[in-house]
């Protein structure tokens, strides 16, 4: 598992049952077998259909308390603060650092998990396997763990805008002083260009997504949002870079069309 929630979230089935290691194997074959269906997760909640030895498949719940508001406020602030935070979720991985500044305002996204099996047994194998279904799920996409604590992906996105703009009005930038500038920089690149090495990132699961969760600038008055203006020209010019970084042929045109 490649993400460090996905993983820590794993982690808690073995913290929350000590001993319960076998129940652990069991339900990753479980899951490996393609017997867990029906995952969902809302806030708070996770529920799952394990297929087990019965003809009719048991039901898991796991329930994990939401954030309260005042914490919930605490996450916006921090990610509003760096928006690399959110340009990380959107691209499905885990924002460096943000787990050790929500400590220090005092708020953690994990807590204490308590699940039950239609079964009547704990910590039985069809616990663990939505247990471990729900880590894939988290480690696939971090905002299902963000949806558990109470902030589905959309909401979130909205909010954390709304405070980045919030946090930013009237707040003077820091300029640079004019004499510390270099014109001869203007117009030429310090280094070759011919020696950089580019390293193709994979492609965004939202276009334009870093555009779209700044939201709309101070003093927008457009008949539509920023981000829904500028996000094609974002996307086609995204585009046109990858084929420049990739083509044989720098002369043609993505798509293979070949023409300018």
């Amino acid at each position: 598992m490649n993400s460090r929630w996905g993983q820590r979230f794993a982690e808690q089935f073995e913290q929350a049952h000590p001993g319960a290691g076998q129940s652990q194997v069991k339900g990753r074959a479980l899951l490996r077998s393609g017997r867990v269906t029906d995952v969902r997760v809302s806030t708070g909640l996770v529920s799952g259909r394990v297929q087990g030895s019965r003809a009719t498949p048991l039901t898991v719940m796991l329930r994990l308390a939401p954030l309260d508001e005042a914490q919930w406020q605490r996450v916006l602030a921090a990610l509003a603060s760096q928006v690399r935070h959110t340009a990380r979720l959107l691209a499905g991985q885990v924002p460096e650092g943000l787990e050790a500044e929500l400590e220090a305002a005092n708020v953690s996204l994990f807590g204490p998990v308590t699940a039950e099996c239609s079964d009547g047994r704990r910590a039985c194998e069809h616990i663990a396997a939505v247990w471990l279904a729900t880590a894939e799920r988290i480690a696939a996409d971090p905002f299902e763990l963000l949806r558990l604590r109470g902030r589905g992906r959309e909401r979130l996105l909205a909010e954390t805008a709304t405070e980045r703009s919030r946090g930013g009005a009237g707040v003077p930038r820091a300029g640079v002083d004019p004499a510390t500038l270099d014109p001869s920089t203007w117009t030429r690149a310090g280094i070759d260009p011919l020696s950089l090495e580019l390293g193709l990132e994979p492609e965004p699961r939202t276009p334009a997504g870093p555009l779209r969760l700044l939201g709309d600038p101070p003093g927008w008055t457009g008949g539509v949002s920023a981000g829904d203006l500028f996000a094609p020209l974002v996307i086609r010019a995204a585009a046109w870079a990858r084929h420049l970084a990739t083509a044989d042929d720098v002369g043609s045109q993505p798509g293979g069309s070949g023409q300018n």
